[in-house]
């Protein structure tokens, strides 16, 4: 029998929630995706893409490049293009740490970057959030006295909804001037934060994105890094030169270059749907740990019972495992109609949940 290398052997294995099951007949507010169907300009363009029958070419990137760096207000040559954020992650991962390295991040955190350093027989030094969900600024700005190999920021942290204030990155990118700083920002279009400006006077900086989440796209994987030119060039040696597949640049350009349907999206999102269920939280006494962008975190007396109701019922959320949290599950927020949905369905279970605790 073939063998892997022992360190990967020895790696858990990462199940998304749910596999194999055809999720799109339930409410998904188990992986923070847009749950709103694709706007029709966006469906039609793709239509035009297949009926035109160019996808037997191989992709051609500088047409989308340019409309990328418009979008981001960056330079092509600060900008590259991922097979979805996961692979933006990787690529700086392996261009940074070898074996025995150390990656500092806050946790918990992001599972695929723990994930992508094991795979590269790194460490991961991990600065534990607290109850409270505030970033552990004294810790972390501690731990990079150990001269970490990168440095990763995710604002908003996932899962926990964590802010991570332009202060803070600042300083850590000016205390570390010859460390790379990852900052994650794949759900920058909720917060409407973003590294980015600093670009212009930190060369260590990275800033990773996705048009999974707000645009509507996570099946068609699609990413992007933005960096000093000189950072993206070597980042280029390592990603392959056809990554990325025609049809996400097609959806991606008809979004951005037409973007009032998901922006009404996700205004209506933050603005109406989440103070309506974080008021319903408040009203029924239900426990929960509000976020920065638009997922948050549950925390009801049985998690898993709640789970396996919601699902019964027509809608996933997602149960968290990290010890700080392992007693509560993620969702994220949809329409003001899907979340007045979840709202009825979760007051039954509630309440039977309060009368269930009363009869004991």
């Amino acid at each position: 029998m073939i063998t892997v290398q022992p360190h990967i052997a020895a790696m858990p294995k990462y199940q998304p929630p749910w596999q194999g099951m055809d999720r799109a007949p339930y409410l998904r507010l188990d992986l923070n995706e847009n749950t709103a169907p694709p706007p029709e300009h966006v469906v039609q363009a793709l239509k035009e893409y297949i009926e035109a029958r160019r996808f037997p070419l191989y992709p051609e990137y500088s047409p989308f490049m340019d409309s990328l760096a418009r979008f981001t207000g960056q330079n092509p040559s600060r900008l590259m293009l991922a097979n979805g954020s996961d692979q933006a992650i990787e690529l700086t991962l392996r261009a940074f740490l070898s074996p025995g390295d150390t990656l500092l991040v806050a946790q918990p955190e992001f599972p695929i970057f723990s994930q992508v350093a094991g795979v590269h027989g790194a460490r991961v030094l991990g600065v534990p959030i607290g109850p409270d969900m505030a970033f552990p600024k004294e810790a972390f700005v501690k731990a990079l006295d150990t001269r970490p190999r990168l440095v990763v920021l995710i604002n908003p942290n996932n899962p926990t909804g964590t802010p991570v204030d332009l202060g803070f990155i600042e300083t850590v990118l000016g205390r570390v001037p010859d460390i790379p700083v990852l900052v994650d920002e794949a759900y920058h279009e909720y917060t409407g934060v973003s590294a980015l400006p600093l670009l212009d006077r930190y060369d260590n900086l990275i800033v990773i994105r996705t048009f999974s989440k707000a645009f509507a796209m996570a099946g068609l994987r699609l990413g992007y890094l933005a960096a000093r030119p000189e950072v993206v060039a070597e980042l280029h040696k390592i990603r392959g030169p056809f990554d990325i597949n025609s049809m996400a640049l097609v959806a991606a350009r008809a979004q951005m270059e037409k973007p009032d349907a998901w922006r009404a999206y996700v205004r209506e999102v933050m603005k109406e749907s989440r103070p309506f269920l974080y008021g319903f939280f408040d009203r029924t006494g239900v426990d929960y740990l509000p976020g920065a962008a638009h997922f948050l975190l549950v925390r009801p007396k049985d998690r898993d019972t709640a789970v396996a109701f919601l699902k019964d019922h027509g809608i996933l959320v997602r149960p968290m495992h990290a010890p700080l949290i392992r007693d509560t599950f993620r969702m994220c927020l949809g329409t003001l109609s899907q979340t007045r949905h979840f709202a009825g369905v979760y007051e039954t279970y509630h309440r039977r949940e309060h009368e269930a605790g009363a009869s004991r």
